[in-house]
């Protein structure tokens, strides 16, 4: 490589969490600053003797040792000297070009910079590092579109270098090409499987997707019953269980017949350590779907944990002779890869009682007293066998592959093993059927399977509700299994303490996502987004001092992120400082134009200061984001500071109503989790 001094870059590009326009980041590791200045100081010359110029006479080594050892004496005005000497003689050496646009880059000139990586790529397309630079410094400017195809060819040229991958596929995800930063970075991970950063960021990018997908259900049926489910299996995962069954008893109240709300609304219970009304759920599953595989396993381990060995022995060998794979995936016992039931651990005292059993087990000596003895081994973390061998490894195509043959298999609740059949046999089935067996496949562990034959559906069903619910029921497993794969990675790693305060912030223990975000700050304390989260929880516990820091670091990492300059702005609308506060809100709003806080708080910003036109604008523009009667409030007292009584008393009366509806539906939320409570003391 000629003069290509930039492969020591390890430029981390981590995805936000919060709900802006992303931009691209600097390094995590090191300032970038820094990092360019000892790509160049160490290696040049080295590079020089490989150069295939004709012009590489003396006088070029001369000029070109001297840039070194300018750069290392951080003499930048030097260096920069030295390379323009060197361009005199040599005004095509395109890797000369490459690398007076670093210098640039280092005494903060980028659009100088990115004039000599232009002048670089001129002469030479396919120069992996100005590629990369060129493509980065577009990135930080916002320009992703510009950005991608530098950065596709950086990555074309240099396929080993993951930091490439990710800053491509942050410029995919800025641009708003989700699917192809999903498919750029599934290519990435096939070269670098255990690489942290591109595992998380794969992560995110199912999660982004999988949102989309339940927005999508949301506007297309926003009172459906798979709109209620998926509330529920959201607080389900958070682990809000009470809050989980109300949602599952809204879908159910709407569609009572639907199969496998009750069991999912019984594993909820389960967790939560409700054994009745968790096996009264399973019960009622079953009455409806004798082949329920699943209900009958989590019936079984309900069984087991209040010590019915009997009972719960029969409904495991009823599962086995329906599907020993499935059954295994169920309960965690057979790993497939994506940590789906594999990381849910029941308490010590649950743990405790099946651990006595295990004597009374071996003396079975049945599949079923063998799958018994092996869930309880996984539950204690001890690895064992597979309890049960059907003889079909999952993913081998059947003898008989035919659309008779799938829909025998799945009124058998056989589901183990359709993914191949299923992909080769559906192409002209009907949609509905289709969509059954995608869900069959979720079911399963196939979840790229199911994603592909939904893709498949005529675009008239791609976007039904049914196949939104399945497509983010895909994409949140998928999410599952990249985390997973990041915490075998590494288990010690910065990027699994932020993915746990990410989980933590999600279900509102602030505390332990703030303990988590400092943990992942102590190891890589210049990642990009880590001091804003942490700043954000503070902020959001009016710790003010203590948030003002984490923000403004923040900002000297990333001036562009409007997450930071928001909350930033708020500090100082808190102490009514709205000088300060507008600064930094301006700025956000110009990185995110379509937030409604945002313009929300530039009302109050333009309200404290006294220009109440401005402060209408702003509030107009928020209010239909206004669910508690707070925003038309606020507009109610600009107008009536204005004089415009009328407009005022309406915004009041608009102002009260939502209010008292917003009280009356906590209110009713409130008693119906102390009633789910209660009942199930």
């Amino acid at each position: 490589m000629v003069m290509e001094t930039w492969y020591n870059v390890r430029a981390q590009v981590p995805l936000m969490r919060v709900s802006f326009p992303r931009s691209c980041k600097l390094s995590p590791r090191i300032p970038l600053v820094l990092v360019i200045f000892l790509l160049i100081s160490g290696v040049l010359c080295a590079s020089l003797a490989q150069a295939s110029q004709p012009t590489q006479t003396q006088s070029v080594q001369a000029h070109f040792e001297a840039a070194r050892q300018a750069q290392q004496r951080q003499d930048y005005a030097a260096a920069e000297r030295e390379y323009q000497a060197v361009l005199t003689v040599a005004p095509e050496f395109a890797e000369a070009h490459m690398n007076l646009g670093l210098v640039y880059q280092l005494q903060n000139r980028n659009s100088d910079a990115m004039m000599q990586f232009r002048r670089a790529l001129k002469l030479k397309p396919a120069l992996a590092g100005a590629n990369f630079f060129l493509g980065v410094d577009y990135c930080k400017l916002g320009e992703a579109t510009k950005a991608i195809p530098f950065l596709s060819a950086a990555a074309k040229a240099e396929p080993a270098r993951a930091d490439t991958w990710s800053w491509l596929a942050t410029a995919l995800e800025m641009s708003g090409q989700f699917p192809a930063e999903m498919a750029t970075l599934k290519r990435a991970l096939k070269l670098h499987p255990k690489n942290i950063d591109l595992l998380y960021l794969l992560g995110q990018t199912y999660e982004r997707l999988g949102k989309e997908e339940v927005a999508t259900l949301q506007r297309l049926a926003p009172k459906s019953w798979r709109a209620e489910q998926l509330l529920a299996e959201s607080y389900a995962t958070s682990s809000q269980w009470p809050s989980a069954v109300i949602h599952f008893q809204n879908a159910l109240a709407v569609s009572p017949q639907a199969r496998g709300l009750h069991v999912e609304l019984g594993e909820v219970f389960l967790r939560a350590g409700k054994l009745k009304p968790a096996n009264d759920e399973f019960e009622a599953e079953l009455n409806m779907d004798p082949h329920n595989l699943r209900a009958l396993v989590r019936r079984g381990e309900a069984k087991l944990i209040r010590g019915d060995v009997d009972g719960a022995l029969q409904d495991w060998a009823n599962a086995m002779a329906i599907d020993p794979l499935q059954a295994e995936r169920v309960l965690g016992i057979r790993e497939s890869g994506f940590g789906d039931s594999s990381l849910e651990q029941l308490p010590d005292a649950d743990r405790d009682r099946l651990g006595q059993l295990v004597p009374v087990l071996r003396e079975q000596n049945t599949p079923a007293g063998n799958f018994a003895l092996a869930f309880i081994a996984a539950q204690n973390g001890n690895a064992s066998p597979a309890a049960a061998d059907s003889g079909e490894k999952p993913g081998t195509p059947s003898a008989r592959c035919s659309e008779a043959h799938l829909h025998q298999q799945l009124e058998q609740g056989h589901l183990s093993g359709l993914a191949p059949c299923a992909l080769r046999t559906l192409t002209a089935s009907p949609a509905r059927f289709r969509i059954q067996v995608a869900s069959a496949l979720v079911e399963a562990g196939d979840y790229d399977a199911s994603l592909k034959l939904l893709a498949g559906l005529p675009p008239s069903e791609r976007q039904s509700p049914e196949a939104s619910y399945w497509r983010a029921r895909g994409y949140e497993k998928l999410a599952t299994a990249a985390y997973l794969q990041l915490y075998q990675a590494d288990p010690d790693s910065y990027r699994l303490h932020q993915l746990m305060a990410d989980l933590e912030a999600s279900r509102e223990d602030d505390a332990r996502a703030m303990e988590e975000y400092r943990a992942a700050i102590a190891l890589k304390p210049s990642v990009p987004n880590l001091h804003y989260s942490l700043g954000h929880l503070l902020w959001k516990n009016l710790k003010i001092p203590e948030a003002r820091v984490e923000l403004e670091t923040e900002l000297s990492i990333n001036a562009r992120h409007p997450g930071a300059l928001h909350d930033l702005g708020g500090t100082y609308l808190l102490e009514h400082q709205p000088d300060k506060a507008l600064s930094y809100l301006t700025r956000a709003l110009a990185l995110a134009p379509a937030n409604p806080d945002i313009h929300r708080d530039l009302g109050t910003a333009y309200t404290q200061l006294g220009q109440l036109q401005k402060a209408e604008s702003e509030y107009k523009i928020a209010l239909p984001s206004d669910h508690d009667g707070s925003i038309h409030y606020k507009l109610a007292r600009v107008y009536q500071s204005l004089g415009r009584k009328e407009d005022a008393a309406r915004e009041f009366t608009l102002s009260t109503g939502l209010n008292r509806e917003s009280h009356e539906k906590l209110e009713r939320q409130t008693q119906r989790v102390a009633e789910i409570e209660k009942l199930t003391q």
